[in-house]
């Protein structure tokens, strides 16, 4: 059942009890005025028998004057009396009003219960006067009132119930477009946007369904940046690296082969000492070259980070830089790194390494400065240099790929150009809390 008929079932059963209360309550009320008015009538009905009893003694025709008085109740809605003889025999009685008898059960439960009344007449004649309550008109009264009620509250439960089912679809219409909404957002329609509109409930949860339809967008794009990125940088790695082994490791190469065909033609001649050098030449190439390919794979994965640690590895990422770029002026401060965790260090070497990059690269400083602190429950590195690092005001995929992976460690990410004309890139990462920290 939808949330439109359960509000209207819940309002509808509502209604009833209500209703069924108040013809309750109305019956009691009813009960208890049918006995009032019943016996007020007895009453009433006794002290007019009694005041033409007091008058009898001053009538001649005593059976006329009865007679007279029984007439005088024709047409009483509330009770019918009657003559009787001393032996019993009906005399005289009164005729009530005649009305449309209410059902039965209606009957049961408000008729009550007034015992009929017997008053004796004065004199020798022994006749008596009964009084017997007659029920059917009252009950007939009440019986046409409980049903004009009842007609009432039943009209009043259908109105209400017609009343509220048109204002709660209106007011749910802005979550049905919201319910529609959802599986389109969740298929990838991050564009579809829900109303604003409706009960403040319902307004405020249109917003967080566009908030979140905007933020999945925004995440989207950033992945898709993201995997551009990944792409630029594996295809500028593979370039550096071809480029090194064309420079690097080519020359080499030839000049071995050269060392080693030459060394043959020397054994050959029986030239002995200078088969010798060119031996020794062909060793010291392919000692070089062992070199540049250790580089390589160094640039590739950092294995000192893993095997020495944070300050190691970045001493030796400066050397490496150092040895291509002698003309720039390298300044470290390092922590003591035996006390951070692995995934810091690893965020940490990797901001330093991108900083490095793109200074060298697109910057051409004179001089850099790398620190890294540790203070109270923070990890803190500044990469500082006085190249011109113009960026043009756009976040490049260096910086954006920094700044994830800050982000992804909890920490923030600052960039920027210094005072001097320079560039600064610094990065807040927070510590756990360790077992003695949180004893202490």
């Amino acid at each position: 059942m939808s949330l439109r008929w359960r509000t209207v079932a819940a309002v509808v059963l509502v209604l009833a009890l209500g209703s069924g209360l108040g013809l309750a309550l109305a019956g009691w009320q009813a009960r208890l005025w049918l006995r009032e008015e019943m016996t007020g009538a007895q009453r009433s009905g006794r002290l007019t028998v009694e005041r033409a009893f007091a008058d009898l003694a001053h009538v001649d025709d005593r059976g006329r004057a009865l007679a007279s008085l029984i007439y005088a109740f024709e047409g009483d809605r509330h009770q019918r009396v009657m003559l009787l003889a001393s032996d019993g025999t009906v005399l005289a009685a009164s005729r009530p009003a005649e009305s449309a008898a209410p059902p039965d059960w209606f009957v049961h439960l408000l008729r009550q219960t007034v015992s009929p009344l017997r008053l004796p007449a004065p004199g020798a004649g022994g006749e008596t006067v009964d009084l017997v309550p007659v029920y059917a008109n009252d009950l007939a009264a009440v019986w046409a009132e409980f049903q004009d009620l009842a007609l009432v509250l039943m009209l009043a439960t259908v109105g209400g119930a017609i009343l509220v089912y048109v204002v709660v679809g209106r007011a749910l219409r802005p979550l049905r477009v919201v319910a529609g909404a959802l599986p389109r957002i969740g298929a990838g329609d991050y564009t579809v946007r829900a109303p604003e509109q409706g009960p403040p409930e319902l307004a405020a949860l249109g917003r967080g369904v566009n908030e979140m339809a905007e933020r999945l967008g925004a995440m989207r794009e950033r992945n898709r940046a993201l995997e551009e990125q990944i792409l630029t940088l594996q295809d500028e790695e593979r370039a550096d690296i071809a480029r090194d082994l064309h420079d690097e490791i080519g020359p080499h190469l030839f000049a071995a082969n050269v060392d080693a065909a030459m060394t043959a033609s020397l054994i050959s001649a029986g030239r002995r000492e200078a088969a010798l050098e060119q031996l020794r030449a062909i060793t010291a190439a392919i000692a070089h070259m062992q070199r540049l390919v250790r580089d390589i794979l160094r640039r590739l994965r950092p294995t000192p980070l893993a095997e020495l640690g944070l300050a190691s590895a970045v001493l030796d990422l400066v050397a490496f830089w150092r040895a291509r770029r002698p003309e720039v002026v390298f300044e470290t401060k390092l922590v003591d790194d035996e006390a951070l965790p692995d995934a810091v260090q690893e965020t940490l070497y990797r901001v330093v390494q991108e900083s490095l990059v793109n200074a060298l690269r697109h910057g051409a400083p004179h001089h850099v400065r790398i620190t890294i602190e540790r203070h109270d429950a923070a990890a803190h590195v500044e990469i500082e240099n006085d190249g011109a690092t113009d960026t043009g005001g756009a976040r490049g995929f260096g910086l954006t790929g920094m700044a994830e992976r800050v982000a992804a460690s909890g920490g923030a990410l600052d960039a920027g150009p210094t005072d001097a004309g320079g560039w600064r890139i610094a990065a807040v990462l927070p510590l756990p809390i360790t077992a003695e920290v949180e004893a202490a």
